[in-house]
C-alpha cells in the first residue's frame, strides 16, 4: 500500500506542477494535446537514456561518477530535446511560451518514469524517495528541458548568429544546471538544498513564460486588426489578458458563465491570429508562411463560428463595454476642457487659440497698412 501511495505522489505531483505552470499561458497557445505527447516523449527519452548511460559505463568510455555528473546529464538533455526540435519547426508552434511549456512537459514525463524505478528500487523508503524527488529532481528535469525549449524557440524567430548563440547557450545552461545538481546530490548535499534548487528552476521557467507573454501582447497589439475582423475594442480585451476575469465580470453578470467561456475562447483565437501574423514576418520559408496563413484562415473561421455561438447581443455587449472605457477617457478630457473654458462654446482650449491669434493685431495695429 505504501508503494502505491508513493507512486501516486510520484505521478500526481509532477503533473500538478505542469498544470500549474500552464496557467501562466494566458492566451492558451500551448496546446494541451501537444503537452500530452511531450510527456509521452519523456517516457521514451528515459528508456533511451537507460540504455545509453549503462552502455557508456560498460564500454569503459566513462566512469560511474562521470556518467552521473557529466555524460548522463548531457545525454538526457539531448534526448529530451529531440521532440522539441521537431515541434518548434511546425507551423502551429508560436513562441517561447510554447517552448517552455512543451519542454517542461518532456522533463515531467522523463521524471515520472525515473521516479518509478527509484521507488521500486528502494521499497523500504518509497515515501521518502517519492517526496524528495518530486520537489527536487523532477523540477530539475523539467527546468532543463524547459530552458532548451525556450532557446530553440527563440532561434526560430532569429536565424542570425544571435539565434544560434542563444540556442547553444540554452543547451549549455540546461546541461550545466543538471550537472551541478547531480554533483550536489551525489556529494551528500542536504535535502533542502536540492528542493530549493528545484524551485529556483521553476521560478526561472515562470519568468521566461512571463517575459514571453509580454512580447506576445506586443505582437497582438501590432498585428491584430480589422483585417482579421477583430474590432479595436476586442483587440483591447486581448491585450489586457491579465485582467480578463475582471474585464469580463459585467459579461458574466449579464449573460452567464457559458457565454463567458465562449468569449474567452474567441479571445484565445484572436491572440493566436495576432501572434501568427507576427511570425509570418520573421519566417524566411515561403512554404512555412503559407502553412501559417492557412492556420490563420482556419482560426478566423473557427472564430466566426464562436461569435455565432455567443450571439449578436453578447458580442455587441463585449464591444460596447470596452469601447465605453475609451469613451470615459474622452469624457474626462472634455470635462477638463470645459473647466478651463470662459463659457464660450468650444471650451478654454479654443479660447486660448483665439487669444493667441488676436495678439499680433493688438501688438501691431498698423500691420494691415504695410505694403
Amino acid at each position: 500500500m505504501i508503494i502505491y501511495i508513493a507512486l501516486g505522489i510520484a505521478y500526481g505531483v509532477p503533473l500538478i506542477f505542469l498544470f500549474a505552470i500552464r496557467q501562466f499561458d494566458l492566451y492558451g497557445t500551448g496546446k494541451f494535446r501537444v503537452n500530452f505527447f511531450t510527456i509521452f516523449w519523456g517516457f521514451i527519452a528515459y528508456a533511451l537514456a537507460a540504455k545509453i548511460n549503462p552502455y557508456m559505463l560498460n564500454a569503459g568510455w566513462a566512469s560511474y561518477n562521470q556518467v552521473i555528473r557529466v555524460t548522463g546529464p548531457i545525454v538526457e538533455e539531448l534526448l529530451k530535446s529531440l521532440l522539441l526540435i521537431y515541434l518548434v519547426q511546425r507551423a502551429d508552434f508560436n513562441y517561447v511560451v510554447d517552448g517552455a511549456l512543451y519542454g517542461f512537459g518532456v522533463g515531467i514525463g522523463f521524471a515520472i518514469i525515473e521516479n518509478t524505478e527509484y521507488i521500486f528500487g528502494h521499497p523500504e523508503i518509497a515515501m521518502t524517495v517519492a517526496l524528495a524527488r518530486v520537489f527536487s529532481t523532477n523540477l530539475v528535469h523539467a527546468t532543463g528541458s524547459g530552458l532548451i525549449g525556450t532557446a530553440i524557440s527563440f532561434r526560430r524567430g532569429d536565424s542570425s548568429w544571435r539565434g544560434w548563440a542563444f540556442t547553444l547557450g540554452g543547451y549549455a545552461l540546461a546541461m550545466s544546471l543538471h550537472m551541478l545538481f547531480n554533483t550536489l546530490v551525489n556529494t551528500g548535499a542536504a535535502l533542502f538544498i536540492a528542493v530549493a534548487y528545484g524551485f529556483i528552476g521553476v521560478g526561472a521557467i515562470w519568468y521566461i513564460i512571463k517575459r514571453g507573454m509580454n512580447i506576445q501582447k506586443q505582437w497582438v497589439g501590432e498585428k491584430l486588426g480589422m483585417g482579421d475582423r477583430v474590432t479595436d475594442s476586442e483587440a483591447k480585451v486581448v491585450r489586457n489578458i491579465d485582467d480578463l476575469d475582471e474585464l469580463l465580470a459585467p459579461l458574466k453578470k449579464q449573460f452567464g458563465e457559458g457565454k463567458v467561456k465562449v468569449v474567452k475562447e474567441i479571445i484565445s483565437k484572436q491572440a493566436e491570429i495576432g501572434i501568427k501574423r507576427k511570425l509570418m514576418d520573421t519566417t524566411p520559408s515561403q512554404s512555412k508562411k503559407k502553412e501559417i496563413l492557412e492556420i490563420v484562415q482556419t482560426l478566423g473561421k473557427e472564430m466566426d463560428v464562436l461569435r455565432k455561438e455567443a450571439g449578436p447581443y453578447c458580442m455587441m455587449f463585449v464591444r460596447t463595454v470596452y469601447l465605453d472605457q475609451d469613451v470615459k477617457v474622452w469624457d474626462t478630457i472634455g470635462t477638463r476642457i470645459a473647466a478651463a473654458s470662459t463659457g464660450q462654446k468650444g471650451g478654454g482650449m479654443f479660447d486660448r487659440v483665439t487669444t493667441r491669434m488676436k495678439r499680433p493685431e493688438e501688438n501691431n495695429p498698423q500691420q494691415d497698412d504695410k505694403p
